[in-house]
């Protein structure tokens, strides 16, 4: 099994509501198998050597099956949605391998970032049976992989204090909400003056500045890809109105929503002035 590069075994999609789910390691019987589940929304856990890790929206594990730990649903939470993919072959052993060498087995992914996002599609495909052969499932498991990689060679060079980075983490997940710098500064653990503080030495702009800056890429993707009005389109990425959208999204790229749509500009973090 190990000989191939990389192969989906399985994939899925679950919202766990029972405190009776348990999953163990080395009570498995499948070999050189690994497991990457990525949380959608609620909390689960999962036990490796004798650390409890919290698993709370955007965060995932990558493991080996046969290995010792234990995954499940706390007794205060009330749910645990999350996707996974199980794995196997050489590529997907060694990507395993990088992550642990660290203690890098708890991962946090935004949910619009590229290994989350490759996942989403394989597991669309899968699930309207339109992966047809071996050869393009390896393909499939590969390329996730290597977008793993990817993400692992970016955090190395980040390197930011985990404070922060969940911060970062819940405004990337949830900037489509009526959320702001309080909630950031809570899901950091910090006061609000205290994180208010770090982040910006850290990350060289406010909370409120880096959660607007997300809104209005994503406005900007949405402007570019669908055709949903405005006012749709100002609610869809965590704005009151139209009105206010526009103001701001006018200060933070030089142009209006509309003026946007019609240049027909492919978005990116590049058209924040």
């Amino acid at each position: 099994m190990t000989k191939e590069v990389a192969q989906i075994w399985s994939i899925g999609w679950e919202n766990q509501t029972s405190h009776l789910y348990n999953w163990k390691g080395k009570k498995r019987k499948e070999e050189s198998m690994y497991v990457f589940q990525y949380t959608i929304s609620g909390m689960g856990a999962i036990e490796i050597g004798e650390k409890d890790h919290k698993l709370t929206a955007g965060k995932a594990f990558l493991i080996d099956i046969s290995e010792e730990y234990r995954y499940y649903l706390p007794q205060n939470s009330e749910h645990w949605e999350f996707i996974f993919i199980t794995l196997y072959g050489e590529t997907v052993k060694k990507c395993w391998h990088s992550f642990t060498e660290n203690n890098q087995s708890i991962i946090q992914l935004a949910s619009d970032s590229k290994p989350i996002q490759h996942l989403l599609h394989i597991y669309q495909l899968a699930n309207e049976t339109n992966i047809k052969n071996a050869y393009q499932a390896s393909s499939l498991a590969y390329a996730f992989i290597m977008e793993l990689y990817q993400y692992k060679k970016n955090m190395g060079a980040i390197q930011l204090p985990e404070s922060i980075l969940n911060a970062t983490l819940f405004a990337q997940n949830y900037y489509n909400r009526p959320i702001g710098p309080d909630d950031m500064a809570e899901a950091a653990a910090l006061s609000r003056f205290h994180f208010t503080r770090l982040f910006k030495r850290v990350l060289g702009i406010t909370p409120i500045q880096y959660l607007t800056n997300i809104r209005i890429v994503k406005g900007a993707e949405l402007l570019y890809q669908t055709k949903y009005s405005i006012e749709d389109i100002s609610v869809q990425v965590g704005f009151a109105n139209a009105n206010y959208f526009t103001k701001v999204f006018r200060k933070a790229t030089g142009m209006t929503p509309g003026e946007f749509r019609k240049k027909n500009i492919r978005p990116s973090e590049d058209i924040l002035l």
